[in-house]
């Protein structure tokens, strides 16, 4: 069972706060959004190197570590997401996405939707005549309720396990079935009792009418496959690591600390 962990750190130098994650839950691979190790003047390749995790890619977006004993191979690189094929000791290994979604100010509906679409195209292809081991993790930069996130047309991760036991459905007006992938986040968001109810993973809001306060922007979706292989039950969002706060007195999110988002933790047995 491999442990991950997720953090979309804004550019910021994170360095200890990551390290004191990774030994006190003994995190086996790193995923990190907006890394940009040039800007922040990181060394987090070298203080991970040692206790035993090495890095894996070369990004000022991204940032990929893993143990040693972890096999992890490039498939396709592109500017805002990154596919890897993994081994960890075992013969099935699976598949990666690691994915930083358009933002809301610089893009429409249509263009993300757009975006969630040929990721989903991209991983189908990968699967063809290979096998469908295959989750997306990332910064979504968008809710698990969105359209470009639950429509066929867009990734087609939704929050159900399957659909009358099958893991394909078919679309109104459309001649086939079609597959999709199973969102757990659904079942995380504002599920923390003694924080806010609606805890998530970024905190933002400006005095509208109508406002969510927080966001479940950074995400992972499996193959509903991968279901026995995922327990649900330990996907965390970590609002304090060791004694450090990530949240401010008042419930909301303090990037001085951390980040303008809150680490995920999850594992899969791979």
């Amino acid at each position: 069972m491999a442990t991950f962990l997720l953090w979309n750190i804004n550019k910021q130098n994170r360095d200890a706060l990551i390290q004191s994650i990774v030994r006190q839950h003994g995190v086996d691979v790193v995923l990190l959004v907006e890394y940009a190790p040039s800007k922040s003047q990181s060394r987090l390749s070298t203080l991970l190197l040692g206790d035993g995790i090495i890095k894996r890619n070369n990004s000022e977006r991204f940032g990929i570590f893993a143990r040693q004993a972890i096999g992890l191979n490039p498939i396709r690189i592109e500017r805002r997401t990154e596919y890897w094929e993994m081994t960890a000791g075992t013969v099935m290994g699976g598949r990666f996405a690691l994915v930083h979604g358009l933002d809301r100010i610089h893009n429409d509906d249509g263009t993300r939707r757009v975006f969630f679409r040929r990721l989903a195209e991209r991983i189908r292809s990968l699967e063809l005549g290979s096998h469908r081991r295959s989750i997306i993790v990332g910064d979504f930069n968008a809710h698990p309720f969105e359209s470009s996130i639950i429509s066929s047309d867009g990734l087609h991760a939704i929050g159900i396990r399957a659909y009358k036991n099958a893991s394909n459905r078919r679309i109104r007006l459309g001649t086939s079935s079609e597959d999709f992938f199973y969102n757990p986040m659904w079942r995380k968001y504002g599920s923390s009792p003694k924080r806010e109810a609606g805890l998530a993973t970024h905190y933002w809001q400006n005095n509208l009418a109508g406002e969510l306060f927080w966001h479940m922007l950074d995400q992972v979706v499996i193959r509903p496959e991968e279901c026995p292989r995922f327990p649900e039950r330990r996907i965390r969002i970590l609002t304090k690591i060791g004694r450090v706060e990530l949240l401010a007195p008042d419930g909301t999110l303090d990037p001085g600390v951390g980040s303008d988002h809150l680490p995920i933790l999850f594992q899969w047995d791979i």
